[in-house]
C-alpha cells in the first residue's frame, strides 16, 4: 500500500476563520464566503484545544486484522511495528498505546476498510501546555472521524497524489455527522473535544463585536489536565459538518485592540 496515498488522503483539511482575515491579521466585519448559518440549522459549539493536529489510521484486511499508523497534520510518524519512525512532537509515543487500545476495542463489523480518528494531542511539551498541566501532562481529545468502504479505498489509491490531494481539498473526506462520531466515540470509550452548547443558526451572532462577547462566555478551558487556562477558542459546524468554522480569541483580541 502506497503510504504517500494513504497520507495525502488522511490529512485533516483546514477549517476557515468565521470572519475574513484582513490586514496584519486582523478579522473584517464580513463573514467567510458571505456565508453565515442557515436558520433552521444546528450549529453545535466545541472548544478548540490548543495543542497539535494528530491522526490514528486504521486499516482493515479481508481477515478482519487491524493495522494502524499514527500521524500529525502533515506527516506519518509510527507504523505498527515499528515500520515508520519519527519522534516528532511526541505525538507518536504518546498516542501508540491510545491506538493499540483502540485496535483491540474497535468493531469489526461492517464494510470499511479504512477508519481515521482525529485528535489534539495537547499539554505536554506544546506551545500552550500551561493553560492545561503545570506538570507538562499529555492529554488527547478526538473532534472528528471518517470511514471507507474497501472498494472507496481501492479506488482512491489507484489516483495520483494530485488527484487525491484535489478529492481531499474539495472536502469529499466523509465524515462522520455528529449522531454517528458521538457513537463511535463511545463505542470505544475515547475522551472528545467538549460540546459546549448547540444552538440554532438563527441564533448565532454575526457580527464581529457580537461573535467577540459571545466567544468570552468560553474563555476557560473545559480539558484542564491538572490546571485550567486559557480556552483557545472554538469551534462551530454544523451536524453534517458540511460547514464548519474556527472562531480563536487571539484573532478577535488583535483585531479589538487599541
Amino acid at each position: 500500500m502506497d503510504l504517500k496515498k494513504i497520507n495525502s488522503l488522511t490529512k485533516y483539511p483546514s477549517i476557515l476563520t468565521y470572519h475574513q482575515l484582513g490586514e496584519r491579521g486582523r478579522l473584517n466585519d464580513v463573514l467567510t464566503e458571505s456565508r453565515g448559518f442557515a436558520e433552521l440549522d444546528d450549529v453545535f459549539v466545541y472548544e478548540k484545544v490548543d495543542g497539535e493536529n494528530s491522526r490514528i489510521i486504521l486499516l482493515k484486511n479481508d481477515d478482519n486484522e487491524v493495522d494502524y499508523l499514527i500521524g500529525s497534520r502533515e506527516e506519518l510518524l509510527y507504523a505498527k511495528g515499528d515500520r515508520i519512525g519519527n519522534p516528532y512532537g511526541n505525538i507518536a509515543e504518546f498516542l501508540k498505546p491510545l491506538a493499540e487500545k483502540v485496535i483491540a476495542d474497535i468493531l469489526l463489523e461492517g464494510d470499511w476498510a479504512l477508519t481515521v480518528i482525529y485528535q489534539e494531542s495537547y499539554g505536554g511539551k506544546t506551545k500552550a501546555s500551561k493553560n492545561y498541566s503545570d506538570r507538562k501532562t499529555q492529554g488527547y481529545r478526538v473532534f472528528d472521524v471518517f470511514s471507507l468502504k474497501k472498494d472507496e479505498l481501492y479506488r482512491l489509491l489507484e489516483l495520483s497524489q494530485e488527484k487525491i490531494a484535489m478529492w481531499r481539498d474539495h472536502g469529499n473526506q466523509p465524515f462522520y455527522d455528529e449522531i454517528e462520531k458521538k457513537r463511535f466515540i463511545e463505542s470505544i470509550d475515547l475522551q472528545s473535544a467538549p460540546l459546549l452548547e448547540t444552538i440554532k443558526g438563527s441564533e448565532f451572532p454575526t457580527s464581529l463585536e457580537s461573535t467577540y462577547s459571545y466567544l468570552k462566555r468560553f474563555e476557560n478551558t473545559q480539558v484542564g489536565i491538572d490546571a485550567s487556562g486559557k480556552s483557545e477558542g472554538i469551534i462551530v459546524r454544523t451536524t453534517d459538518r458540511k460547514q464548519i468554522r474556527k472562531i480563536r480569541f487571539e484573532d478577535y483580541e488583535r483585531t479589538f485592540r487599541k
